[in-house]
């Protein structure tokens, strides 16, 4: 992988981070390989065309040329008809497709793909509340669930969140699935913790809560594998920009440095 494409950056809005939506990996792939090519400071319209090609697919996640281009195909049929589920203020919800239009392009393999326009304010001139990590942390992954657990322990900062069961399987719209909690653990939460562990740049583990002999809440722990380092001097007084060295440890989000982390933080706190 160049060094270019080592650097690509993911970012959304927190509020798509914790919507509901189901993707196969696949198709998570295209859209994720698609939001790292966006500038999200910048703006975009709904006849932006984004171009994602085997090659793109194959340098970045190790994947065999020949079924790269078969699950390309089929991905970018079934990726028109997906949506996704956001929640709004004054409890409403917004449903809306994730793409207007997808096109296969024969003999290429590539697909142009173009995003919906109610998406578009999610994925682009995001200033605040957004969740940013590189693309080359997830891109390793064989399951969608390990990118949105990786997405929600990124959102999350600190080192431990506790959720609920039914609050998790609404985001990944499993209602109806994994009555059994053995079967949610093992399908999706098992997976998504070996993927992290093994691929990504954070570690992360769980334990489960439970009410009586029911389990009602997963307990996670995680962090960095390399948290950044930073030479604090005299002149910072174990702060950089107001911002205490304690606060960016619990508050930095991944891939950021003690600079980044603190200038992001203080404008926060202008807010």
């Amino acid at each position: 992988m160049d060094n270019f494409k080592n650097k690509l950056t993911v970012v959304k809005h927190n509020d798509i981070v914790e919507a509901g939506y189901r993707l196969s990996i696949y198709e998570s792939r295209i859209l994720l390989t698609c939001i790292s090519k966006i500038n999200s400071m910048g703006e975009i319209n709904n006849e932006d065309t984004f171009l994602v090609t085997v090659e793109d697919l194959t340098d970045l996640a190790n994947l065999d040329t020949k079924s790269a281009y078969r699950n390309l195909q089929q991905a970018a049929k079934r990726l028109y008809g997906r949506s996704v589920s956001v929640q709004l203020p004054e409890n409403r919800t917004l449903d809306t497709r994730w793409v207007s239009s997808v096109e296969y392009i024969p003999n290429s393999g590539a697909i142009e793909l173009q995003f919906s326009q109610k998406i578009i304010p999610y994925i682009s001139q995001i200033r605040r509340d957004f969740t940013q990590y590189r693309l080359k942390n997830v891109l390793m992954f064989k399951s969608n669930y390990s990118i949105r657990i990786y997405e929600l322990l990124v959102k999350w900062g600190g080192n431990e969140k506790t959720i609920e069961v039914e609050w998790l399987k609404k985001r990944f719209q499993l209602e109806n699935k994994y009555k059994n909690i053995g079967d949610l653990k093992r399908k999706v939460i098992d997976i998504a913790m070996l993927e992290i562990n093994t691929h990504s740049d954070m570690w992360v583990n769980y334990s489960q809560i439970k009410r009586g002999r029911n389990v009602i809440a997963f307990k996670f722990e995680y962090g960095l594998k390399n948290p950044p380092k930073h030479k604090f001097t005299n002149n910072f007084k174990d702060s950089i920009n107001g911002i205490s060295r304690a606060e960016i440890d619990k508050n930095a989000r991944v891939g950021e440095t003690y600079s980044e982390a603190a200038a992001r933080l203080a404008k926060l706190k202008k807010h």
